[in-house]
């Protein structure tokens, strides 16, 4: 069901949303249970983010941030 999600879901609120209808407290269980991604999807994404993003709203890129911080926070950047 999380790799269905992964794959419907378009922003981060929405897969926060089937993480929690899967009963996931936090969503980062739902990425750290079950969120290991395959080498070559894991090389085709790091492709396809080599390229500019374009249109990316201001939402997104505050998300990406806080994104970022938790991760630093985490120790895990």
């Amino acid at each position: 069901m999380v790799r269905l999600g992964e794959k419907l879901c378009q922003t981060p609120e929405e897969f926060k949303a089937w993480s929690q209808n899967l009963g996931h407290e936090s969503v980062l269980t739902s990425f750290y249970s079950y969120g290991d991604v395959p080498d070559y999807k894991q090389a085709e994404l790091l492709r396809k983010l080599s390229k500019p993003a374009e249109n990316v709203s201001p939402d997104m890129e505050q998300q990406i941030k806080l994104f970022l911080q938790f991760q630093q926070k985490e120790g895990n950047l």
